[in-house]
């Protein structure tokens, strides 16, 4: 029985550690995200130690790793508005269900969260991008508290 390419693991070492994901859970930028535009590709690991954080981590160098909270675990009613045509570029559709994910910076013993720009994943497309200047009343540094 012979191993094709998609199930050949990777090892990804991470700002939380190394992990094997798979091929399959390649996730495709639809553009590069700001200041890493030639990083296409990126894997989300997720493991009971990082809870209730997940690593976003790219695939291509500078292979950036970002921390990630979903951003209704910051602010249980969090809405940020995705256009038609950001929808589109995912490859999606209205009914469509997309995870949704906030960069954390961590500055010492302190938090904050990216609610601004959210970055949005369509799981059924494997496809990705970060919403830039949307228009919204969070911030770019929203307090992460307990």
């Amino acid at each position: 029985m012979s191993t094709s390419v998609l199930d050949t693991p990777l090892d990804v070492d991470t700002i939380a550690g190394r992990f094997a994901v798979g091929q399959a859970d390649v996730i495709h930028a639809v553009q590069g995200l700001p200041g890493f535009e030639a990083c296409r590709r990126f894997v989300l690991v997720t493991a009971p130690s990082l809870g209730p954080f997940t690593c976003l981590h790219g695939l291509d160098a500078p292979h950036p790793s970002f921390l990630t909270i979903d951003p209704r675990r910051v602010e249980p009613e969090y809405h940020c508005p995705l256009s038609k045509a950001e929808r589109a570029r995912l490859g999606g559709s209205d009914g469509d269900v997309l995870l949704w994910l906030a960069v954390v910076h961590v500055d010492g013993a302190r938090m904050s969260v990216n609610l601004r720009a959210p970055i949005v994943v369509h799981p059924g497309r494997m496809t990705t991008l970060q919403l830039l200047g949307a228009d919204t009343a969070y911030t770019t540094a929203h307090p992460l508290t307990d």
